[in-house]
C-alpha cells in the first residue's frame, strides 16, 4: 500500500529541468506521506518529460520492493498502489513464458503482464490497485484502477501537462491551483460522477484505464463492468448448491487477503459482513495452527448504548478466541478528528463516520498492524440496504421460480410496492423505472444552502439526471428492457455511487492517514461475478407469515453461506445503518439544550460568517438559521444519527476546512 504520482509533458518546449522536476516529485510525495513512511523513489525520463514518484508502505518483500520498478532493459518503469493476488500463479506462468522477476513483490507483475499482454495486462489484475506505467520505446504513459475503485487516482490536463497522484493533494507538489468546481458540488459530482469539488480535477472511474500518449492523445477506456444473469434465465442449481458457492468464494477472497510479511488485523463491528470476514479469518489461521488467534479491532460508543454494536461485537470475537481490542472515542474525540478526516477524504463530510474509521485506524497502527482485512462492499453486492427492498418489487423473478421458492403473486408486489412508491420522473425512466438513484442524490449539498448569485449564474442542477447518465450506456439499455431485474439494476447503480462513497469515507483515506492498508474480501472479483449469477429472491428472499403478510430478508444467501462463521445473534440480526453516534442531548425545564456540546461548540467557532462569505457559493444568511437553530434545540434521533442540521453544518464546515487546506480563493460570480 503506498501513495503514487506522475507527471507527463507532452512538448518538448514545456520540459523543466530534471532538478525542477525531481524537486516537484519530492513534494508531491511529501504530501502522501502519510500513504508510505517506510521509503521513497523517483524516475525521471531521460528526456525529462515523464517523472514517477512514489511513498512505500512496505506489506511484501519488505526489503526488495522499492519502487519505481523496472524491467531488466530500463524501458518499462511503474509505480503501484494495492496489492495483486495469486501473485505465486502468476509468476510462474509469466516466468514460463521467458520472464524474469527481479524481486519478491506482487507489483511487479505489472511489469512483466504488460511485457507480455500490453495493455490487456488488466484483465489479469485480482486485487485492490491503481498504478502508472511508462514504457520509455513508445512514449505512452498507461494507468488503471481496480475494478471497485479501492485503490484511488485522481489526474488532472492543463496546458499538455498530465498530472496523477493517489490524492489530490497530491498535485499541489507540481504547482496545480485548486479551484470550486460550483456546478460539481450542486450536482455531487465526486460521488455521482469522475468529477471531484475542484475544478479539472478528476477521478479515474473505477475499472478504467487511462492512455496518454507523446501527441497528447488522452483516452479513458473501461476494462470491465459487472453484468448479471438475464431476468428470465432458467436456475439449474440447487439453493445448497448456490450457498456453496458463495461460501467457497468467500473463503477463497479471505484467503489471499490474508497474506503479509507483516501483521494483520480485522476491523470487526456488529453486522454479518465483518463478522463473516473475522470468523472465516479465524478458521484458516487455525488451519495452520491450532492456537493462531485472529485480532480484532471494534469501535464502541457505550455512551450511547441503544445503537452500540460493541457488545455485539465483543460476543463474536469471544466465539472465535479473537484477541480483542475495543475503542471507545467519545464525541470530544470525533469533533477533533473531524478537519483531519476532512483533509483525507477530500469532500465535504456530513457525519463521523470518516472521523470514527481515522481514529480506529490510529489505535490500529499504534498497536503495531499495517494490514486490515474489513467488511465494506457487501451490503452493494449482496442486497444489503433497506431502499433496495422497492426495486426487488418492482417486478417479478422468474429466475427463481424453478428453485420452488414461494414468491409474492403480481398483486402483492404491487400493493407492498404501492407502500413506498412515488411517480417516476425522467432520470427513473431511464434506468427502467428503478428509484435507487433518488436515494443518493439526496447526498448533495443542499441547495437551499448556496448562495442565491450562484443559484441564478449557472445551469440547473439535477443530481438525478447526473446518475443515470454517467452510468454506461449498455447497462442503461440492460435496465430498460428489462433483460437485468430491477433489483441488479439497482445493485449495480448502488456499486457504482454509493461504493465509492464508502470506499473513500470509510476505506482507503480513513486507513492510510493512519499508514494501514485495507483489505475487502467482499469485493474480490471473482465472489462479485459469482454474486451476480444469484438469482434476486436468494439475495432478498421474501417469506410469507401466517397472518398472510410478507416478509423480505436482506442478503439471505450471506447468511446461509456465512453461518459456520459467525454467532446465532449476528446471523440473525436484521441490517441496522451504520453510525459513529454522539450522545443523546440533555434538555432543561425550558426545553432547551443546558450547555454547548462538543460539536456545537465546534460548529459556532468553525462557521463564522467571514469564513462562510470566503467561499463564495454558500449563502451565510440561510446557514446562520440552521446553526442557531441547532445550538438551541439540538434533536437526537433515536438511530444513531445526527441531527439534520447538524450534518448541513458540518458539510459547511467541511468546505471551510478544505478551502483552508488546498488554499482555494472564493468564487467570483
Amino acid at each position: 500500500m503506498c501513495g503514487i504520482t506522475a507527471s507527463y509533458v507532452v512538448s518538448l518546449h514545456e520540459v523543466s529541468t530534471t532538478a525542477t522536476l525531481e524537486s516537484e516529485l519530492r513534494a508531491s510525495i511529501s504530501l502522501l506521506a502519510h500513504r508510505g513512511p517506510d521509503s521513497t523513489g523517483t524516475y525521471i525520463s531521460e528526456d525529462g518529460r515523464l517523472g514517477l514518484g512514489h511513498t512505500r508502505l512496505s506489506i511484501i518483500d519488505v526489503e526488495g520492493g522499492q519502487q519505481p520498478l523496472h524491467d531488466a532493459d530500463g524501458h518499462i518503469h511503474v509505480v503501484v498502489n494495492g496489492e495483486l493476488y495469486d501473485y505465486e500463479k502468476l509468476r510462474q506462468e509469466l516466468e514460463g513464458k521467458g520472464q524474469t522477476f527481479q524481486t519478491l513483490s506482487d507489483s511487479e507483475l505489472v511489469i512483466h503482464l504488460y511485457q507480455v499482454h500490453g495493455f490487456n495486462l488488466v484483465h489479469y489484475l485480482r486485487g485492490e490497485f491503481a498504478f502508472v506505467l511508462y514504457d520509455s520505446r513508445r512514449k505512452v504513459l498507461f494507468a488503471a484502477r481496480d475494478r471497485f475503485g479501492i485503490k484511488p487516482l485522481f489526474y488532472t490536463l492543463k496546458n499538455g501537462r498530465l498530472l496523477l497522484a493517489s490524492e489530490m493533494k497530491g498535485l499541489l507538489g507540481f504547482g496545480w491551483k485548486a479551484e470550486w468546481d460550483v456546478q460539481s458540488i450542486r450536482e455531487g459530482g465526486d460521488v455521482n460522477d469522475n468529477r471531484t469539488v475542484f475544478k479539472g480535477v478528476f477521478k479515474l472511474s473505477p475499472a478504467h484505464q487511462l492512455i496518454f500518449t507523446q501527441i497528447g492523445q488522452l483516452k479513458i477506456q473501461p476494462y470491465w463492468d459487472q453484468r448479471y444473469q438475464s431476468s428470465n434465465s432458467v436456475e439449474t442449481r440447487s439453493i445448497e448448491e448456490i450457498i456453496d458457492g458463495v461460501r467457497e468464494h468467500l473463503v477463497s477472497a479471505v484467503r489471499v487477503r490474508l497474506r503479509s510479511d507483516v501483521p494483520l488485523a480485522v476491523s470487526l463491528s456488529g453486522g454479518i459482513d465483518s463478522s463473516a470476514v473475522a470468523g472465516i479469518a479465524s478458521a484458516l489461521l487455525k488451519e495452520k495452527n491450532p492456537a493462531a488467534k485472529v485480532v480484532t479491532f471494534t469501535l464502541a460508543f457505550p455512551e450511547r448504548s441503544d445503537v452500540d454494536e460493541g457488545p455485539i461485537a465483543k460476543r463474536m470475537a469471544e466465539k472465535i478466541g479473537a484477541e480483542i481490542h475495543i475503542i471507545t472515542p467519545t464525541e470530544a474525540d470525533l469533533v477533533a478528528k473531524f478537519e483531519e478526516s476532512v483533509y483525507h477524504c477530500e469532500m465535504a463530510l456530513y457525519s463521523f463516520h470518516a472521523a470514527g474509521k481515522c481514529i480506529l485506524s490510529d489505535h490500529i497502527r499504534r498497536a503495531g498492524y499495517k494490514v486490515l482485512l474489513t467488511g465494506e462492499g457487501s451490503d452493494e453486492i449482496q442486497g444489503g440496504y433497506a431502499f433496495l427492498l422497492a426495486d426487488y418489487l418492482r417486478a417479478p423473478d422468474p429466475a427463481s421460480y424453478s428453485l420452488g421458492i414461494p414468491l409474492p403473486s403480481p398483486a402483492e408486489i404491487s400493493s407492498a410496492l404501492q407502500e413506498i412508491e412515488r411517480t417516476p420522473p425522467l432520470a427513473r425512466s431511464m434506468l427502467g423505472g428503478i428509484s435507487t438513484p433518488r436515494v443518493w442524490a439526496t447526498a448533495t449539498t443542499p441547495e437551499k444552502l448556496l448562495h442565491p448569485r450562484v443559484l441564478n449564474g449557472s445551469e440547473v442542477a439535477n443530481p438525478t439526471m447526473v446518475i443515470a447518465e454517467g452510468l454506461r450506456p449498455e447497462a442503461r439499455a440492460n435496465m430498460v428492457t428489462g433483460n437485468w431485474h430491477p433489483l441488479h439494476g439497482a445493485l449495480y447503480t448502488t456499486a457504482n455511487l454509493m461504493l465509492s462513497l464508502i470506499l473513500n469515507q470509510l476505506g482507503d483515506r480513513a486507513e492510510m492517514c493512519s499508514s494501514v492498508e485495507g483489505r475487502q474480501p467482499f469485493l474480490d472479483q471473482n465472489l462479485v461475478e459469482y454474486m451476480n449469477k444469484v438469482p434476486p429472491s436468494l439475495k432478498i428472499k421474501p417469506h410469507k407469515r401466517d397472518n398472510g403478510k410478507w416478509l423480505f430478508t436482506e442478503k439471505w444467501i450471506l447468511r446461509q453461506a456465512v453461518k459456520p462463521f459467525i454467532t446465532e445473534e449476528v446471523y440473525l440480526r436484521k441490517k441496522q445503518q451504520y453510525n459513529s453516534p454522539i450522545p443523546q442531548r440533555t434538555q432543561n425545564e425550558g426545553g432547551n439544550a443546558t450547555k454547548l456540546t462538543p460539536l456545537q461548540v465546534f460548529l459556532k467557532e468553525r462557521i463564522t460568517a467571514d469564513l462562510v462569505n470566503a467561499l463564495g457559493f454558500i449563502d451565510w444568511i440561510s446557514i446562520k438559521g440552521l446553526l442557531d437553530g441547532y445550538l438551541q434545540s439540538p434533536e437526537s434521533p433515536s438511530d444513531g444519527d445526527l441531527d439534520h442540521r447538524a450534518k448541513r453544518l458540518l458539510t459547511v464546515a467541511s468546505y471551510i476546512v478544505l478551502q483552508a487546506k488546498f488554499m482555494v480563493p472564493k468564487v467570483e460570480i
